[in-house]
């Protein structure tokens, strides 16, 4: 997904926009827990890129506050 080249920053939303946003990337991670638990012996390029991904989520949402169970393939920082 591209990133338009100015993309607002988390400061620049109000409460309820950061509120919503986070919510939504935590069902996210939370929806697709097992698809990548699955993929996580999966040495192809497509199924490394999704953990890369996902541990990207992981890493943005932990730096919010937000603890999530991680499933395998998705390492502790």
């Amino acid at each position: 997904m591209a990133i338009p080249a100015r993309a607002a920053s988390l400061d620049e939303l109000s409460e309820t926009e950061r509120d919503a946003v986070v919510a939504a990337a935590v069902w996210y991670a939370k929806h697709h827990e097992g698809m990548i638990a699955t993929l996580a012996d999966d040495r192809s390029a497509m199924a490394i890129a999704q953990r890369e991904r996902y541990q990207e989520l992981y890493d943005g949402l932990a730096k919010l506050g937000i603890r999530l169970h991680r499933p395998p393939g998705i390492n502790p920082t």
